[in-house]
């Protein structure tokens, strides 16, 4: 897995981050991420290009077509991605992230290798 993102050396022009206090940093991504459905959503969209609202429903398991709604939703509003009406019969509503949501792909990335390499053992205790 792979998703695409451009390497820029951390300076203080190019990484605002090294003036924000820690706290704030992670205050902030718990609030863009920390729900449970939206590093989900984020990721079949990162992978899998724009989706419809079924698609999405299928491809993150579990999920109800409210809490769906809702995260999608919640999501626009942050700025990580975009409702498009396409002018089909039947018309449909296609989501896909802003450049602001394509940024988390390294993110994700590192995660996804982290849970694989470290993370915990499923039905461990």
């Amino acid at each position: 897995m792979s998703f695409e993102s451009s390497t820029v050396a951390r300076t203080p022009e190019t990484d605002r981050s090294l003036f924000v206090e820690p706290n704030e940093v992670f205050e902030d991504a718990h609030d863009l991420l920390g729900r449970k459905w939206h590093l989900r959503i984020v990721y079949y969209l990162l992978t899998d290009g724009p989706m419809g609202f079924s698609a999405l429903k299928d491809a993150v398991d579990g999920v109800s077509s409210k809490m769906l709604s809702e995260s999608l939703s919640s999501l626009e509003s942050q700025g990580l991605l975009v409702r498009d009406i396409v002018n089909e019969q039947p018309v449909r509503v296609e989501y896909s992230l802003t450049e602001r949501g394509s940024a988390l792909g390294p993110t994700v990335e590192s995660l996804v290798r982290w849970e694989t390499d470290y993370g915990l053992e499923r039905g461990a205790e």
